[in-house]
Parts: C-alpha cells; structure tokens; sequence
C-alpha cells in the first residue's frame, strides 16, 4: 500500500525552534575582516599579553610560546610580544582570539599594530570595523551608521583560559621538544 504523505505533512502552528545550546569547538585566531563590525570583550580577564611565533603570517601557523623557550625563538627573529583580545563579530556572531604586536624593546612601534591596538580599546565600547589603508601605512576605523545591538557574548566558553585552550589547541610551544623548535632547528 503507498505511504500517505498528507500524514507527515505539518501544519502551519508547529514550532520549528526546537531548542538547543551552541557547543563552541573552535576559535579562530585572526584579526576580524575588513568587512566585519566587530566587538572587543571589555574585561581585562579576557586579554592577555604574551609571546607568539607567527611561521606564515595566517591563521593555522600561530603558537603560544612558554617564556623558557623565547630566547632561542628571540634568536630567529621569529618571537612576537603580543596582546591577544576576545572579539566577537557582529552579522556572524563569531567568535575571535586577535593577536596585535606591541612595541619592541626599544619602543619602536609599527603604524598598522598602533592603530589596531587603539582601535581594538575603542572597540570595547563600540562597534566597529578596521580597514587597512597601505597608502598611509595604517588601518582606519569605520563606525555603522545605525545603531547596532549589543554584543551577546556566548555563555561558553566560560573563561579566557578556556577560550585560549579552544583557539590554541595544540599550538603551544611548551618542551625542547615541540616540533616546531625541532623543525627550527632542522632536527625532522
């Protein structure tokens, strides 16, 4: 006998929004695109400066590095001071680990870190995006012209530390070992 379709069919009152509970696996680390209203957490438990090694300038090439092993990266001229902040992105809702250089021992300072850095603490009250401008060697910043929404920060992960593990998994540099001093080193 052929199934009836007629009976599975819903009818126009059935609620779709069956609930559920994002489960956030991944963090990128990346600063936010020039196109995306972007937020910065406005919690100093959410920042952190650090060290990190950038081996390709993108996304999946960055790790934290345990200050006993910065002196043999500092020799490479691979090791970075940095400032990580929380950031969430307004139109997707994402959430972002962005590293920004600080200035180096002299205090010398690169134009587009010191505009993101400014623009980043300006960012935690509103939102705003970053355009990089390479004729004049620095990003500007773009304000919306409507009045967005606050932020909704998500409930998880809980903690900074917690976020970092999530962003970094894998991507610490932690022993003499790591793979990544080993490779340095030409080791593998």
């Amino acid at each position: 006998m052929p199934f009836n379709f007629e009976d599975i069919k819903l009818d126009a009152s059935f609620d779709q929004n069956f609930a559920t509970k994002k489960i956030i696996t991944k963090i990128p680390v990346r600063k936010p695109n020039k196109t995306e209203f972007f937020q910065i957490r406005d919690d100093p438990d959410w920042q952190i400066d650090t060290l990190l090694v950038d081996l390709n300038d993108g996304d999946d090439e960055k790790y934290l590095v345990l200050p006993e092993f910065a002196p043999e990266l500092e020799a490479l001229g691979l090791l970075k001071k940095v400032r990580i902040y929380t950031a969430i992105t307004y139109s997707t809702n994402i959430l972002l680990i962005s590293e920004v250089a600080l200035p180096d021992a002299d205090g010398k300072h690169n134009e587009y870190n010191r505009s993101r850095l400014e623009a980043y603490e300006i960012a935690k009250t509103k939102w705003i995006k970053i355009v990089a401008n390479r004729s004049i060697g620095t990003y500007e910043r773009h304000e919306p012209l409507a009045k967005l929404d606050e932020p909704i920060w998500p409930e998880e992960p809980k903690t900074f530390n917690d976020a970092l593990n999530l962003a970094f998994k894998d991507k610490l540099i932690d022993s003499s070992d790591h793979p990544v001093l080993k490779k340095l080193r030409g080791e593998v």
